[in-house]
C-alpha cells in the first residue's frame, strides 16, 4: 500500500511537471481569412488544424477564423483545407511571429483533355489569376543579390563576338511588388568579370543589354500575362500538361490581342505570344518562353527610347525559368536571342543565376556601359556551370 501511495505521488508530479511545461509556453492569439485565390471571395469552412493534434478551428461564413497556438508547438505543422481546393501547409514557427495570417487556397482544376476550347480558356484565365495572386506565397519578399554567370554572342555579319562575364544583380524589394516601375526603381547590377578585353571608341558598342535581358523576369516584371490589370488583353489556352523538374505543370498559351507597354513592358511591340508552364501543386511559375516582334532596335533595355535610325522589325525571344530554393521560387536562367534580318546582327545572351546572397547594399546604380577590367587569373581557374 505504501508502495502504491508512491506511485500515485510520482503520477502526480510528473502530471504537474507536464501541465506546467505546457503553460509555460506561451499562447498566441492569431486571427486570419482563407479566401480563393483566384476570384478573391471567401472560402467558407475551410479546416485549419495543427497536424497530429487535435487542435484546430475552421473559418466562417466570411472565411474569417481565429486560431490560439501554444509555443509548444513550434515544431508542427498547420494544414488548411477546404472542399474543392488545393490544400495548403505551413509552419507553426512562421506564425507565431505574426498577428494575422492571409490564406489564398487555389481552387482545384480537374482533366482538361475533354473539355472545350472556351472552357480550356476560362481555366487558362483562372489558372494566371491564382499564379498572379500567389507571387506572395511564392517568391521572396525581401531584399536579395543575384550572382549570375552570362555568356552572350554577338554576330554581325562574318563577324562574331563572345564575351563571358560575372553579373551582380541586387533587388531592394525581392518580389514584393512585382511591376516594371517598382523593378526598374529597386534593381541595380554591376559586371565584377569580363572576358572582353577589346577596347572599343564607340560608346554604342561597349553598351551592355542587361536591361532586356532582366526584364524577362515575368514575376518580377509583372506588366504582362501575370498582371491583373491587363490579362483580359491576351488571349489564353491551357494546351496540356508536362512535367518540369519533377513537378506536374500546366501548359498555358497566350497571345497579347494589341501589345502596349502596360500589358508588355515595351512601347513598340507589334507582336508578343508566349506560353506559360504553372506548377499544378503550388501555382508557381515554372517557366515561360516568349517570342515578340518590336519596331526597331533599343539600347539600355525597354525603358529608354529607340535608335531612331533604325526603324526595321526585329525579333526577340526569351526563356525564363525559376527554381526553388529555401522554400521559396528564385530566378534560375535567362536564355534570349535577338535577330535583326535587315542589318544581318544576331545576338545571344544566357544568364545562370550561380548563387542567390543577401542583398548588397553597394550596388547603387546601373552598370549600362561595359568598362570592366580582365583579370586572366579568374578565369582561367572559374568553373563555369554550363560545365557542370
Amino acid at each position: 500500500m505504501r508502495y502504491s501511495h508512491k506511485l500515485v505521488l510520482s503520477i502526480l508530479l510528473v502530471s504537474i511537471f507536464n501541465l506546467f511545461s505546457i503553460v509555460k509556453g506561451q499562447n498566441v492569439n492569431i486571427v486570419g481569412v482563407v479566401t480563393n485565390a483566384e476570384t478573391g471571395n471567401a472560402v467558407e469552412f475551410a479546416n485549419i488544424g495543427i497536424e497530429n493534434t487535435y487542435l484546430g478551428t475552421a473559418s466562417d461564413m466570411d472565411g474569417y477564423f481565429e486560431l490560439v497556438i501554444s509555443e509548444t508547438l513550434s515544431d508542427k505543422t498547420i494544414r488548411v483545407s477546404a472542399v474543392g481546393f488545393k490544400s495548403k501547409a505551413y509552419a507553426v514557427k512562421d506564425w507565431l511571429i505574426k498577428d494575422s495570417v492571409k490564406i489564398q487556397l487555389t481552387p482545384v482544376n480537374y482533366g482538361i483533355s475533354e473539355v472545350s476550347v472556351e472552357a480550356k480558356s476560362k481555366i487558362g484565365y483562372g489558372i494566371i489569376r491564382s499564379t498572379s495572386n500567389l507571387v506572395s506565397d511564392n517568391y521572396p519578399q525581401q531584399a536579395l543579390t543575384y550572382k549570375c554567370y552570362v555568356n552572350a554572342q554577338s554576330f554581325k555579319g562574318d563577324i562574331v563576338k563572345k564575351t563571358e562575364s560575372i553579373l551582380l544583380l541586387s533587388d531592394a524589394e525581392g518580389y514584393k511588388t512585382p511591376s516594371f516601375t517598382h523593378a526598374y526603381q529597386n534593381r541595380n547590377y554591376k559586371i565584377v568579370e569580363d572576358t572582353d578585353s577589346t577596347k572599343t571608341g564607340s560608346l554604342l558598342e561597349g553598351v551592355t543589354m542587361i536591361d532586356q535581358i532582366i526584364n524577362q523576369d515575368i514575376v518580377r516584371c509583372a506588366g504582362n500575362i501575370l498582371s491583373l490589370a491587363s490579362i483580359n488583353d491576351f488571349k489564353v489556352e491551357v494546351i496540356g500538361e508536362d512535367v518540369i523538374q519533377g513537378d506536374s505543370v500546366w501548359v498555358i498559351q497566350y497571345d497579347c490581342k494589341t501589345p502596349t507597354i502596360q500589358n508588355s513592358g515595351d512601347p513598340e511591340l507589334v507582336k508578343y505570344s508566349g506560353e506559360i508552364f504553372i506548377n499544378k501543386e503550388d501555382n508557381a511559375v515554372l517557366k515561360n518562353s516568349i517570342e515578340a516582334i518590336r519596331k526597331g532596335m533599343f539600347i539600355h533595355g525597354n525603358s529608354f527610347n529607340n535608335i531612331t535610325e533604325n526603324q526595321q522589325e526585329i525579333t526577340y525571344k526569351a526563356e525564363t525559368s525559376y527554381v526553388k530554393k529555401s522554400g521559396k521560387y528564385v530566378l534560375n536562367s535567362i536564355d534570349y536571342s535577338l535577330i535583326d534580318e535587315v542589318s544581318n546582327i544576331k545576338e545571344h545572351v544566357f544568364l545562370q543565376v550561380v548563387e542567390v546572397t543577401e542583398f548588397d547594399k553597394s550596388i547603387i546604380n546601373r552598370q549600362y556601359y561595359n568598362n570592366t577590367e580582365v583579370d586572366v587569373n579568374f578565369w582561367q581557374t572559374y568553373k563555369r556551370p554550363l560545365d557542370n
